[in-house]
């Protein structure tokens, strides 16, 4: 069993307990907002019962080392949020599995997003002309196919933060819904869902953008 001094049981709780309820925003029916990340796990005695079902009979719990560096590196909420979002919105939701390198590569996207947004938009006018598409018919489907929108989210040649202003905007996802039903659009859709009430950019000003690189064709 690892031994911590108070000030390292202090951070390894705040990391443990943000990412309990990110997890549980991402994964159940709960509203990190509604509940401010708040549930049955906020206590120390909560966290030493999760880390001492991996440190019976004298185990290394991998999870209190992980909670700890990561308690170390982001010592405040919003920091620590904005690093668990790094990881949620790649798929990678559990903290054996996270990326200090996809962390990296969301920070300087979301510290530059104007620049990214406007990057995909191009990608998205390559994929109409390509397929010779209007800009409407990228977000149209049948049940049988997915839309092109869909498809350039999931190969990631369009990033899954396009892909959600796209919907703050047009809100496209209800209609996709009531004529896709298989489990990738279902996983995918519910990310964009869970991930949307942590995005704050200012709309208006990314409206400006999209319109502009559409308008350029």
């Amino acid at each position: 069993m690892i031994v911590m001094n108070d000030n390292d049981i202090a951070k390894t709780f705040n990391a443990w307990v943000t990412y309990q309820g990110i997890y549980a925003h991402f994964t159940r029916e709960y509203d990190y907002f509604k509940y401010n990340g708040k549930g049955n796990w906020n206590s120390i005695d909560s966290m030493e019962r999760s880390f001492a079902k991996q440190e019976s009979r004298g185990n290394f719990s991998a999870q209190r080392k992980l909670f700890k560096d990561i308690g170390r590196q982001f010592k405040d909420r919003e920091s620590l949020i904005f690093f668990y979002l790094s990881q949620f919105s790649h798929g990678m939701m559990y903290p054996t599995v996270f990326d200090s390198d996809v962390y990296d590569e969301y920070k300087d996207r979301m510290n530059n997003f104007n620049f990214y947004l406007k990057e995909d938009m191009e990608q998205i006018m390559k994929c109409m002309r390509e397929h010779n598409k209007t800009f409407d018919e990228l977000f149209h489907t049948t049940s049988l196919n997915h839309p092109y929108i869909l498809k350039l989210s999931l190969s990631r040649i369009i990033s899954l933060e396009t892909f959600t202003v796209l919907d703050i905007i047009l809100n496209f996802i209800p209609n996709l819904s009531k004529k896709l039903n298989d489990p990738i659009w279902y996983d995918h859709k519910n990310l964009v869902i869970n991930y949307k009430p942590f995005m704050s950019f200012d709309i208006d000003v990314l409206k400006k953008i999209i319109i502009g690189v559409v308008m350029k064709g």
